[in-house]
């Protein structure tokens, strides 16, 4: 048996049961807009799970594949993740959770008596390998995509407070009062 051939043959399946993990990430509400919806401008989030899911998955199962796209459709993937909040276990679990698809749709195949002598689990094995690398880089994509997350936040937080302090100043050195309140309570 062809390990990749047989893969690609089921590649529907495989990605759908693996798009379903990403979604199970989020709320009940937003899941079913995110797989419902198709259209990239009313469904980003979905579109571009999509469209990374195929990329890295067709890596997995040893297509040929730029290494640059597969890094970039990851990069896209876990960037909304980490925008969204999301903890690292979260924001990368589903990557890993395409091991137990493998493990259920493909290795069974793998193991059949008539394969034992064609190279499909070695070729099953190194597909397991590749998930593991891409989890690893997820891991290193998320904290590096948090901790932008957070400088800019910090940048909103110090360039409202120097805002405030330079109104604070004109007030003061203008000598307007400040103005009035009616407080009836």
């Amino acid at each position: 048996m062809d390990f990749t051939a047989y893969c690609n043959g089921i590649s529907g399946k495989l990605a759908e049961l693996w798009i379903d993990r990403f979604f199970s990430a989020y709320p009940i509400d937003s899941t079913g807009f995110a797989r419902t919806r198709r259209d990239r401008f009313a469904n980003p989030v979905g579109e571009t799970t999509r469209r990374s899911a195929a990329v890295m998955l067709g890596a997995v199962i040893g297509n040929d594949a730029e290494p640059e796209t597969v890094k970039q459709a990851l990069h896209d993937l876990i960037l909304i993740r980490a925008v969204q909040d999301m903890a690292p276990s979260q924001a990368t679990g589903a990557i890993a959770a395409l091991k137990d698809i493998l493990r259920s749709e493909v290795l069974p195949e793998c193991l059949k008596p008539e394969n034992a002598g064609s190279g499909t689990l070695k070729n099953y094995l190194e597909a397991e390998s590749r998930i593991d690398t891409l989890f690893l880089m997820a891991l290193d994509m998320y904290a590096e995509a948090r901790e932008k997350v957070y400088r800019a936040r910090i940048e909103d937080i110090k360039q409202s407070q120097a805002q405030l302090t330079r109104l604070a100043t004109l007030r003061r050195t203008r000598h307007d009062p400040l103005p009035e309140t009616d407080n009836e309570g």
